[in-house]
Parts: C-alpha cells; structure tokens; sequence
C-alpha cells in the first residue's frame, strides 16, 4: 500500500507476511500514473485476483488483474532455503526376483512429495513413507519393491511444487543370478578344471617319461 510516500517498504504496518520482502514499486513513477508492482520469488500461492485502488480520485477508480503463476519444475537446489537435496537411493535386499530399495531425502521445507519411477516415468507402488520433522524441516524415507522387468533402472523423485522444485536420483538393480544357472556355470568350471588337469598331469608324465628314458641312456653310455 501507498499512501501520501509511506508504503510497506519504508515503514508502514499491516502488510501480509506472505509478501513481506518480496513486493516493490517504482516511486518515480507514480507521477506519470505507473503504480505497478513487482513480485520477486513467486510460487504458486501467489496466484489469484490482484487490485489496485485508486481511492483518492473523484470518482474512485479501481483496476483488476489476474496474476496465473505456472509451475516450471527443475532443480533448485542451492538457489531457494529448503529444497530438498538430491535423494539418496540404495538397495536393502536383493534376490532372484525381486529387490526391496530404499529412497531418503533429509532437511526440506516445505514437505516434498517422495515417488519411485521406472525408467518409463511410470509411478511405481511403494509403502507408506516414513516422515519425522524436525521445526520446519522434513526427513521422509520411502521403500518400494521391485521386480524382474525388461528395465533395471528405477529413480527416487522429490517434488516441491510450491517452490518448483525437483530433485532426483537414480539406481541400476542387478538381480542375483538363478540357482540352476549357477550350478550350471560351476559344473562346466569342474570339468574345464578336470580336464585341465587331466592335460598338465599327461604333460608332467610325458615329461617324466622322456626323463627316464634319456637317464637311461645316459647309464648305458
């Protein structure tokens, strides 16, 4: 609000907090009737129907705008207080089959919501996550189960859309190997050991034999 030269910024009470620092205008302006505003930092919330009043004029004139804020999601890591770091991801059990992963993200704010993908993009079912709070910042741990598939590579994603902001990590699955195959690539190992064994023990006989027999010879001569 500006009144007479006194306005939010150079100490006039009863501005919104959501707004507090963020709204300026252009005071050498304001004679040529340019009373616009500037909104640094907008999220979502600032969407909505703003007006400006003009309560001064004879008559009074009054103007409307909707401002529509869209939501580019991309990492803003390190650029806005409280977005969420890049998930940490790793594999707690792991079988033929199937493998169970772990997803963390520690000290966001505001609370992110935490998903597992495919390599599709396609959201992927997970157990309830686990969420503990610390003043305004959230740690959550999410943990999923995940099948043999024709793909190996699952993302953890953290999304706050308030802000924007997107993170994510991502995991290569290598499932262990089937039992019968196993057994089947150590039998083929025996034998190949057998065999070459069988091969050194007639190369050390051939060897001894030729031994023998030029001793012998020698002795004869």
């Amino acid at each position: 609000m500006y009144d007479g030269g006194l306005h939010y910024n150079n100490g006039r009470p009863g501005q919104d907090e959501h707004f507090r620092g963020r709204v300026s205008h252009f005071p050498q302006e304001l004679q040529f009737g340019n009373a616009s505003i500037i909104i640094r930092n907008t999220t979502v919330a600032d969407s909505g129907d703003y007006t400006c009043d003009f309560p001064h004029l004879q008559p009074e004139q009054r103007f409307c705008i909707k401002l529509v804020v869209e939501l580019t999601l991309k990492d803003r890591s390190g650029e806005i207080p409280g977005a969420a770091p890049k998930p940490f991801v790793g594999i707690l059990n792991i079988s033929e089959d199937e493998a169970l992963l772990k997803c963390e993200v520690r000290g966001a704010s505001p609370k992110p919501k935490v998903e597992w993908r495919d390599s599709d993009g396609n959201i992927l079912p997970a157990e309830e996550p686990q969420v503990s709070r610390t003043g305004e910042r959230y740690d959550i741990t999410l943990l999923t189960t995940v099948t043999r598939t024709n793909s190996s590579l699952f993302h953890c994603v953290a999304t706050q859309e308030e802000m924007g902001h997107v993170t994510r990590d991502q995991i290569d699955v290598r499932y262990c190997e089937k039992t019968s195959e196993v057994k089947s690539r150590y039998g083929v190992g025996v034998l190949i050991g057998l065999w070459f064994s069988g091969v050194a023990a007639t190369l050390a006989l051939s060897v001894a034999a030729k031994c023998i027999r030029k001793h012998k010879k020698g002795e004869s001569e």
